[in-house]
């Protein structure tokens, strides 16, 4: 399998902010830029540079017109990179991609982009009230994915317009705007929420495995990139190596911290497992009308693998339990060399840089080598965009879309090679893992809206070994049904 384009751009836009860095001052040493640009060297005489893309929108000059968003602060929602603005650029190159694609872009717009920051619940509340009280006050806005049943109607208290029929000048088909996400939300042919490459905590947001290599050299478990690219990589294999890589190594015969684990992680993991199976909590018929799935045999024989392989005997040290409740001594769990696998939102592993070991980072499992593709899924903390009905949708949608393409060439270059290439993957081959991850990306509409509350029980069932999917589903399907229908009144 091919790296994709994008990673040569990366190189390239690289290139260009190190020098600029090095006119005012970067953070790098000498050594690190010597390395990188050795890579760059290799890299760029092996591949061809992706061909950039035009928006293909008339240009236009807005005279100074002020472009607001609402967004979540990074101080309330910190396992993401939710800013939006930076203040002037500072050496980090991360910052100054932020700056450098919105300066871009007001240039050649003539606008200013400002961003309302607040406490995640206050910049939503806040968002709300603008637009049910008619007071034009955001263009645009980002809001958790875990919220869209609150802040989601297609009645008479919509909020937001349509990407599909309502908002010109945005091409949902162009490489900036993520299509996988973005069709697995959609209702009834509508999309009020969308995701791209403006805003990174939808990459953040994605849950891949990392992997610890020095294990996989202890206990003999074969190369786990080929796995992948062979399509070998499946849940029974995974179940495997949980069962043969655990240890009671104190001695006491419980599973507790200085013991060594399989897999760290969530109760997240049965229903992402699921996800990744191809498997959803939450379908879709002809209509697009969102139905109850957890019955369905993919999603059945996927949930009941996950519990198979995460519940054997003392293999899954999971945060949501009280055992194994998040403080400073858990999550060193994975850090300090005592499990083969830690599962969560991506953004953790840019923590990781002075971990001794190296690691891997993976795509979740296949539920078995007949399936065609890999699925990885999104965390429902991640961001996604709209724009309130108090906005002009015209005027919004066309600096929305020059700001996702300007993103792609440039925001997210810096972004795969600053926080992803140098700081969290430790080798080549996870480079590629990553396009594999982020080319993959969906949402469960069960996890986003949590209809009748299932998201949270089956993150219950799967910690207790529960596998009654039947009888839960006549249980809460009344109460599904009920909250699906109140989007549309």
């Amino acid at each position: 399998m091919k790296s994709s384009k994008r990673r040569l751009t990366a190189i390239l836009c690289l290139t260009a902010l190190i020098l600029t860095s090095a006119s005012c001052g970067s953070n790098e040493t000498p050594a690190e830029t010597t390395a990188v640009n050795s890579d760059i060297v290799s890299d760029t005489t092996a591949e061809t540079s992706e061909e950039r893309i035009s928006t293909g929108l008339e240009p236009r000059d807005f005279e100074g017109y002020v472009f607001r968003f609402s967004n979540p602060s990074n101080e309330t929602q910190k396992w993401n990179h939710m800013q939006l603005t930076v203040e002037e650029a500072d050496g980090d190159t991360l910052n100054d991609a932020i700056f450098a694609r919105n300066r871009a872009v007001e240039e050649r717009l003539n606008i200013e982009i400002t961003e309302y920051e607040s406490s995640v619940d206050k910049s939503e509340s806040d968002l709300k009230k603008s637009v049910l009280s008619g007071t034009d006050e955001f263009d645009a806005a980002f809001i958790r994915g875990e919220k869209m049943k609150q802040y989601c109607s297609f009645g008479s208290n919509r909020l937001f317009f349509d990407f599909v029929s309502e908002v010109p000048n945005i091409d949902l088909s162009k490489p900036w705007w993520t299509q996988s996400a973005n069709e697995s939300v959609s209702i009834a042919g509508q999309m009020q929420f969308i995701v791209g490459d403006i805003s990174l905590s939808y990459f953040d947001s994605v849950m891949p495995v990392a992997m610890n290599l020095r294990l996989v050299d202890e206990y003999s478990l074969g190369n786990p990139y080929e796995l992948v690219l062979d399509g070998k990589w499946t849940m029974d294999v995974v179940g495997d190596m949980l069962k043969k890589t655990s240890a009671d190594l104190n001695g006491d015969g419980e599973a507790t911290f200085g013991d060594q684990f399989g897999m760290q992680g969530m109760s997240e993991e049965y229903i992402s497992l699921a996800i990744a199976a191809g498997a959803k909590t939450i379908e879709k018929d002809e209509n697009g009308m969102p139905y109850l799935a957890i019955d369905s045999m993919k999603f059945q024989s996927a949930f009941e693998k996950a519990i198979e392989i995460l519940n054997q005997k003392d293999v899954f040290a999971n945060i949501r339990l009280k055992k194994f409740d998040i403080n400073s001594t858990t999550i060193k769990v994975f850090k300090d060399g005592y499990s083969l696998f830690f599962s969560d939102v991506l953004y953790w592993l840019t923590t990781y840089r002075d971990m001794k070991d190296n690691f891997a980072i993976l795509p979740r499992a296949k539920y078995d080598e007949n399936q065609d593709r890999y699925y990885s899924a999104v965390h429902e903390s991640g961001a996604w965009l709209c724009i309130p009905l108090t906005a002009d949708p015209e005027r919004s949608g066309y600096i929305l879309e020059e700001l996702a393409a300007e993103s792609h060439y440039s925001l997210i270059p810096a972004y795969y090679n600053n926080v992803l290439f140098q700081k969290t993957a430790r080798d080549e081959a996870s480079h590629e893992m990553l396009d594999i991850i982020f080319e993959t990306r969906v949402s469960d509409l069960g996890g986003l809206f949590n209809f009748g509350g299932i998201n949270m029980k089956l993150r219950t069932m799967g910690e207790k070994g529960d596998t009654g999917l039947q009888s839960y589903a006549e249980s809460i399907r009344a109460k599904v049904d009920a909250d699906i229908q109140k989007l549309f009144e």
